[in-house]
């Protein structure tokens, strides 16, 4: 496999748009606001020492942070993550921490309570609390594909997305007092460049099936998990129509999920890939017509639409797909065509998996690093 490199790309898009927090039959009051939105992609060359990765992002923000931070996350194990967070409440931060019950008794998150941070999880063994989401100051939103792990940013092909806006934090801030409270009401945020959806309670899955639906020419994706039939059916009813269609799998998640969806789009004639990582595909994303991109932490599995806390953002802009379609290039070319490549031989093993036990013998700064090189950006008025 060839050595890969960070993809700190950002794009900033600023949108002059009408958008509020609505209801799905609400109408929408014309306001003007400006938001910008950036995209990271991240390094799977699994090493960690140097530092360097995304994770580095989020941390300079975590320091920055003057009054305020809310976190909603599934999995927490970087230390790095763990103890800015741990000095900016000691700074007078408030900090706040949602995650799932699986998590809550996890080491990390036992050293971030016992510094006397309050952590709650969702206290339901039936469904995930699977967001993965940070709202900093009521200004600043984290999200994407990412847990906040090792080997999320230094290992796996995910992708991050921070959102600046004030609009944008209380939409997640509003979801995130639901999920503390545990009442929740459907919320999407809609307007011409940004879509926001929160599972279960806004549908997802029928705003994904619609925008499938509309595809003119083509429609690419990643898939960490992929078992749900109606998008399925959606995707085989498009390609009949005649429109290009090429996605690419996880191939661990693919072995174990008797129901994974890809021999059967295989089977169909879709131009599809199991992944080429050794370690995890772990992005949830669509690209449709080269325009439309669809990302966060939503697997396209029933359990992700019905049952789990999920969130996923719908982006329209150019500009901002391009750089999930260079993205979507390096995995496809990468990727693994089941006529060419042997059948899965790989066996779990918890041990090489947990970035614990690697952290062993892998020596760390002793201090966090505060800065990273600024990414490059293309500034885009919408």
């Amino acid at each position: 496999m060839k050595k890969k490199i960070i993809f700190t790309i950002s794009i900033i898009l600023i949108f002059f748009v009408s958008c509020s927090t609505v209801t799905r039959t609400s109408t929408l009051p014309q306001t003007q606001s400006g938001i910008k939105i950036n995209a990271y992609f991240s390094k799977t060359t699994c090493k960690y020492s140097k530092g360097d990765g995304i994770d580095q992002l989020l941390i300079t923000d975590i320091l920055h942070a003057k009054e305020q931070i809310h976190l909603a996350i599934y999995a927490l194990t970087n230390d790095r993550i763990r103890d800015a967070l741990i000095q900016a409440h000691q700074k007078g931060v408030e900090i706040k921490i949602i995650t799932d019950d699986y998590a809550l008794y996890k080491d990390d998150m036992k050293v971030l309570r016992n510094s006397g941070i309050p952590i709650q999880s969702d206290e339901d063994s039936n469904a995930l609390m699977h967001n993965k989401f940070m709202i900093i100051d009521n200004q600043t939103v984290w999200t994407g594909s990412c847990n906040y792990t090792y080997h999320a940013f230094y290992c796996n092909n995910e992708n991050l997305v921070k959102i600046t806006g004030s609009k944008i934090a209380q939409v997640y801030e509003t979801e995130f007092q639901e999920l503390l409270q545990k009442e929740y009401k459907e919320k999407a945020y809609i307007s011409k460049t940004l879509e926001i959806y929160f599972s279960p309670e806004d549908d997802f899955e029928q705003r994904l099936i619609a925008l499938i639906d509309g595809a003119k020419e083509s429609i690419d994706f990643l898939a960490f998990a992929f078992t749900n039939k109606d998008i399925t059916d959606a995707l085989l009813s498009k390609f009949s129509q005649g429109i290009k269609i090429r996605g690419v799998f996880d191939e661990k998640q693919n072995h174990y999920q008797s129901s994974s969806k890809y021999n059967l789009l295989k089977k169909e004639g879709l131009n599809v890939k199991l992944d080429g990582n050794k370690f995890t595909l772990h992005d949830k994303v669509f690209i449709i017509d080269h325009k439309i991109v669809i990302t966060g932490s939503y697997n396209f599995t029933v359990k992700a639409n019905e049952t789990n806390n999920e969130n996923s953002i719908v982006v329209f802009n150019n500009a901002f797909a391009k750089k999930y379609q260079q993205e979507f290039e390096k995995i496809f070319t990468q990727a693994k065509d089941p006529t060419t490549s042997r059948t899965l031989s790989y066996t779990y093993n918890k041990t090489n998996l947990s970035p614990k036990s690697i952290l062993k013998s892998t020596p760390f700064p002793s201090s966090l690093s505060t800065t990273i090189s600024p990414p490059s950006f293309e500034v885009i008025r919408l």
